[in-house]
């Protein structure tokens, strides 16, 4: 392994390719203070952690480097120099606050499912009723078709006509999906487009993704120790290191992917 520190060889990096500081900043939402703690080796100037590492993956992706390989060489190059801080207090309740909006979730959850299983049911008698009506009517079954039955050939000069259902049926917008990292242990709640995804407590090292079409809501017990990624972008830390804190994420937190960085 080379002898020059691990923010020098990434300075050289981002310079060999003609590429600014601002530039990197506006593709993947790193703070210049943070890039340039990066490129001084002083880690103590970082969140640390998992953050550090995803903060060099969105980089090594804008400039082109190989992701995995520059992580490796951060680690081993810093040497647990901007390893997370160690969990000192056991992580905080989500705050009293959300308890009466989560049962009142919970209790619209709970009607919903009494509704469609009346709907249910209530459709379904009628249409055996119905069904049972026509089989044992006269009228019923001496009454003409008013077209060929399904599957017949269309008569001679007449226009067949297709269902319009599935010629007007829009594509679905691409989904979000929503990657989350956890750097140290705390208790979160995930909402995708309103409906709860997840709720619970997570551990270092623990990482789990979430889909959804409009938006994501994510509520933690500790602000600091969770990295996101929204469709593969690494996002910038949210709220106050050591404190609860909620962020709500749509397609209008998603940078272009237009072309890179390279001059």
């Amino acid at each position: 392994m080379s002898s020059t520190p691990f923010g020098e060889h990434l300075k050289r990096e981002r310079e060999m390719r003609g590429v600014s500081l601002e530039e990197i900043s506006a593709a993947t939402r790193i703070s210049t203070r943070f890039l340039e703690a990066i490129e001084a080796d002083q880690w103590d100037q970082l969140p640390g952690g998992v953050f550090n590492r995803g903060f060099i993956r969105s980089i090594a992706r804008f400039l082109g480097l190989d992701a995995d390989s520059l992580v490796a060489e951060y680690v081993l190059g810093t040497k647990g120099q901007a390893a997370a801080p160690a969990d000192a207090e056991p992580p905080a309740e989500i705050p009293r606050n959300w308890r009466p909006l989560i049962v009142a979730i919970v209790t619209l959850v709970l009607l919903l499912i009494a509704i469609a299983t009346a709907w249910f049911l209530y459709h379904r008698d009628w249409g055996w009723v119905t069904a049972r009506w026509h089989k044992s009517s006269p009228a019923a079954v001496a009454m003409p078709s008013n077209g060929p039955a399904p599957g017949a050939p269309a008569a001679p000069g007449s226009t067949a006509t297709s269902s319009p259902t599935a010629e007007s049926a829009a594509p679905a917008a691409d989904a979000l999906t929503l990657g989350i990292e956890a750097g140290k242990s705390a208790d979160i709640k995930v909402i995708a487009d309103g409906k709860t995804a997840f709720e619970g407590h997570v551990a270092a090292g623990d990482a789990k993704e979430f889909e959804a079409q409009e938006s994501f809501e994510v509520t933690t017990s500790e602000s600091s120790a969770l990295l996101l990624e929204l469709n593969g972008q690494t996002l910038a830390p949210f709220g106050t290191p050591g404190q609860p804190g909620s962020v709500t994420l749509t397609r209008n937190d998603l940078r272009p992917t237009g072309g890179g960085g390279h001059h």
